[in-house]
């Protein structure tokens, strides 16, 4: 058993695997980070495992979807090796002899892609029986597809490393053509400085009919045809490196087109590939400085991105950056609202009021004075935007089609307003007498489509490379980011016009033909927030009080368009602004706005992730004239999460959670902080506005809590049957109900 163990430890592909280990963690990382995410330890956050496991091409989940995925697992099985066979061929003399050195060592350096293919395959049944419920014949269809593109591009790479690369005895024979090969591998300048063969003591190798056999000396070669063997080799490597990142470069240019958006696995994979590549090269040519090369690199590639040379910086369209920026200090906020603004900006409010008032009042019986609704919906990504839409589906059936007509105002956070956006365009359309059924089930799953694969290689094949491709919209010109790859695709996915602006609205608005809608997003600067709508909002920007306050209290939200009134506000996009609003961390780019100092945005979740402050603000503005002319007040808070849950079980706690947990902690009650100062300023509204306050909740509650639907881009087949499921759970039966009986009454 001891003479087996040894002559196993002595093989090739054991002593690779422990080099590997020893020397260059670096690399083992890319694999062992990619098979971290496809296990799905972030999938609650950004639906890390439908990235890998639940590939989309052109709509569709089968077999050319995996083949291409199994293309980008062929391309960083081929780099990995290529890497290692760079760094390490130099270590194994005896390779230079075989009749295939470069196919001997793919053989037997297989060992970590093995494992990782395996990993992977077994992890896309078990998403794939469970989220997808697929069949077994439908499986092996798509795992045929995966190994039917791995080898594709493994019989392409061999083909053509068999036909260029030569071994040793290819530079013995002395005739004139393979002097000439010899004198032109020398100018290759490679450093292949032979060990002596004892130092990486080989046994046995593996060859390419997978039968072992036991390695033979090679001392009576001279070592310096060795060493232009593996030149040779090396160079036709650094070759296959520059195609790997030529492949990316050009995908960018094509990344408007569906055919080219290929599953964001396969350019996720691709992508590795690349910084496998760079990391290999810059450890091959720097040798013990290696890590230092790439810390330099790294700091240098991120200095020279505070200049925007190639389009770092994310902007949001419509908006003009070519003209001074806008003053971003505590004096032009108290400019903006200023006793004067307010009192005009209330007046034209007033108006839009009375608009509102006149539809909805019965000109049967014009002393009934009618409920005031107000919509509000929470972020979540596509689980809050297919949620959100449904909800509104049914609750408008259960008004009549009313639903929109006597509402006010909507507004919410993130991937709530992904529904909001696309229903209140539908209803628009429907005023405009086009024939829309607002109870159309497709509008749900238009919503529920996925962005994740379009924003994911814009990541890959643009922003995180050179992002110099660009875009002309309203004569003006942007740098292509996944921020507008998000837009684009929403667009598609929703046939919502992808150039209407925010300004388009104004006048529907305004008489009330359509609810307003309020955006919102939180500035990264200092933690404001702009309310983005086509009207002048100055009385958001402070809470009303008494002037003996006034000094004292801080602005702490900015309306948006008379910020930006010499930037074009009015013409920002709407999908831009919807943009804004679902600025999620990583996933989307934080936009850049024309102000001076330079301001980023981000999600409005982080301030308020249920839409609920817009319509307090707006409640404690025109109290007096809700309490004159309505009959109440409806808020329908449709969010993604249960409000009132039952406090976690505080468990025994380590020194280290000790240390780490007040952090932690404020992060998961986020939330649950935001809902406690809430009710308690709804309480006190309610008493201002004489118990008229109505507040309906509508939540989204799974089955099995274990099994929530991802907070992500993409919804698998699962997420989305148990969101509609939880459409006509009983908690959310119950608001129905409440509802019907409050707005038809």
């Amino acid at each position: 058993m001891l003479i087996l163990l040894r002559e196993i430890y002595y093989s090739f592909p054991i002593q690779l695997f422990l080099l590997s280990l020893k020397k260059h963690q670096f690399l083992l990382f890319f694999w062992v980070f990619v098979l971290y995410i496809m296990l799905g330890k972030m999938g609650n956050t950004v639906g890390a495992p439908a990235v890998l496991l639940d590939p989309e091409y052109l709509g569709q989940v089968g077999y050319l979807s995996f083949s291409l995925v199994g293309m980008g697992f062929g391309a960083m099985y081929v780099t990995w090796n290529l890497v290692m066979y760079i760094l390490h061929s130099h270590r194994f003399p005896f390779m230079a002899s075989l009749q295939y050195p470069l196919g001997m060592f793919f053989i037997n350096n297989s060992i970590v892609p093995i494992v990782f293919a395996v990993a992977y395959i077994f992890s896309v049944i078990q998403f794939q029986t469970e989220y997808e419920f697929q069949s077994w014949k439908e499986l092996t269809v798509e795992i045929a597809g995966f190994f039917a593109g791995a080898a594709l591009v493994v019989l392409v790479t061999a083909t053509y490393f068999g036909i260029i690369n030569k071994n040793t005895s290819s530079y013995v024979a002395p005739d004139r053509a393979k002097q000439r090969r010899h004198r032109s591998v020398r100018k290759f300048q490679f450093n292949e400085t032979l060990e002596p063969e004892h130092i990486n003591r080989v046994d046995y190798y593996i060859t390419n009919r997978l039968s072992v056999r036991h390695t033979r000396s090679v001392a009576h070669y001279d070592a310096g045809l060795h060493r232009l063997v593996f030149r040779w080799h090396h160079f036709n490597a650094f070759v296959a490196f520059i195609v790997t990142l030529a492949v990316l470069l050009i995908s960018g240019f094509f990344m408007d087109y569906q055919f080219f958006q290929v599953p964001m696995a396969a350019s996720s994979f691709v992508f590795i590939s690349l910084l496998m590549s760079l990391t290999g090269m810059f450890l091959y040519w720097t040798g013990t400085w290696g890590s230092l090369a790439l810390i330099v690199f790294v700091v240098g590639a991120n200095y020279l991105t505070k200049y925007n040379v190639f389009g770092s910086e994310s902007r949001v369209f419509g908006l003009n950056y070519d003209n001074s920026p806008a003053e971003y200090s505590l004096n032009n906020f108290r400019n903006m609202s200023s006793k004067e603004n307010i009192a005009a900006d209330k007046k034209y409010f007033l108006q839009v009021l009375e608009n509102w008032r006149r539809k909805n009042t019965d000109p049967r019986n014009p002393f009934k004075k009618p409920k005031l609704v107000f919509i509000n919906v929470s972020g979540g990504g596509l689980r809050s935007g297919y949620f959100v839409t449904q909800v509104l589906q049914k609750a408008d059936s259960i008004a009549e089609g009313k639903l929109f007509d006597k509402t006010f105002l909507m507004s919410g956070a993130s991937g709530g307003m992904f529904g909001l956006t696309y229903l209140r365009e539908k209803f628009l359309e429907k005023k405009n007498g086009f024939p829309v059924d607002m109870q159309n089930r497709e509008f749900a799953e238009n919503v529920g489509k996925d962005l994740l694969n379009p924003i994911g290689l814009s990541i890959l094949s643009n922003d995180a490379l050179l992002p110099y491709h660009k875009i002309e919209i309203n004569g003006k010109q942007y740098f292509k980011d996944r921020g507008y790859a998000f837009e684009k695709y929403y667009s598609i996915n929703t046939g919502f016009p992808l150039l209407k602006t925010i300004g388009d609205y104004k006048n529907d608005e305004y008489e009330q033909r359509i609810p307003l809608l309020v955006y919102y997003t939180t500035v990264l600067n200092d933690s404001r927030r702009f309310y983005i709508t086509p009207h002048p909002v100055s009385f958001l920007m402070r809470t009303a009080n008494s002037d003996s306050l006034d000094a004292t209290l801080d602005i702490d939200a900015i309306d948006f368009c008379r910020m930006f009134k010499n930037h074009d506000g009015e013409q920002l996009l709407a999908t831009s602004a919807m943009r804004m609003d679902a600025t999620f961390p990583f996933i989307l780019p934080n936009p850049v706005l024309p102000t001076e100092p330079p301001t980023y945005v981000m999600d409005g979740g982080a301030l308020d992730n249920f839409g609920i402050e817009t319509t307090l603000r707006f409640l404690e503005t025109f109290k007096s004239w809700v309490n004159a002319n309505t009959d109440g007040v409806v808020i329908i808070q449709i969010r993604d999460t249960e409000k009132l849950e039952e406090p976690e079980e505080t468990k025994q706690k380590t020194v280290f959670s000790r240390l780490t947990d007040p952090l932690g902690t404020v992060y998961r009650n986020m939330e649950n902080m935001q809902d406690f100062l809430t009710d308690q300023r709804l309480s006190d509204l309610d008493s201002e506005l004489r118990g008229k306050i109505n507040l309906i909740l509508f939540e989204y509650i799974p089955e099995n809590e274990g099994k929530k639907a991802a907070m992500s881009m993409h919804l698998n087949s699962r997420d989305k049957a148990d969101i509609t499921a939880s459409v006509n759970r009983h908690n959310n039966i119950r608001g129905f109900n409440k509802l019907k009986r409050l707005l038809n009454h």
